[in-house]
């Protein structure tokens, strides 16, 4: 089950953009991460771009647009190879969507404890183990 958060500040995104972000996310979580299509979760943050900064100055003045991936897994579900090619594949897909810039765009990978987290009230570990 993973969780996927994309911030953006710049101009406001087009109702083809969000598609975009929801499906190609959707697709590089399965394909790179072998994760299933059906549970993964992508939330679209949208900044207006004076809350967002580059080198103290707001992306605003410099009509630019910064990028902001967010994605949670379950510790120890991917490997160290497949998590650089997310965050490579990633980046090449914001860069593309939105048009981010490279110097305020970044993809993280967090990896939480199957104990720590879950969805519809139980825990990623409860849901392993019993095969749900």
């Amino acid at each position: 089950m993973p969780y996927i958060n994309i911030a953006v500040a710049g101009a406001p995104l087009t109702k083809a953009q969000k598609q975009s972000l929801f499906d190609e996310t959707t697709d590089l979580m399965a394909k790179v991460m072998g994760k299933n299509p059906t549970l993964t979760s992508v939330r679209i943050d949208e900044y207006p771009p004076e809350n967002w900064a580059i080198g103290k100055t707001p992306v605003s003045p410099r009509n630019e647009t910064a990028a902001h991936m967010d994605i949670k897994i379950t510790a120890g579900t991917n490997t160290e190879d497949e998590k650089a090619t997310m965050i490579e594949s990633a980046m090449t897909m914001l860069k593309r969507v939105v048009d981010a810039v490279p110097v305020a765009t970044y993809v993280i990978v967090h990896e939480l404890d199957a104990g720590s987290w879950g969805y519809d009230g139980r825990t990623q570990a409860d849901r392993t183990a019993n095969q749900l």
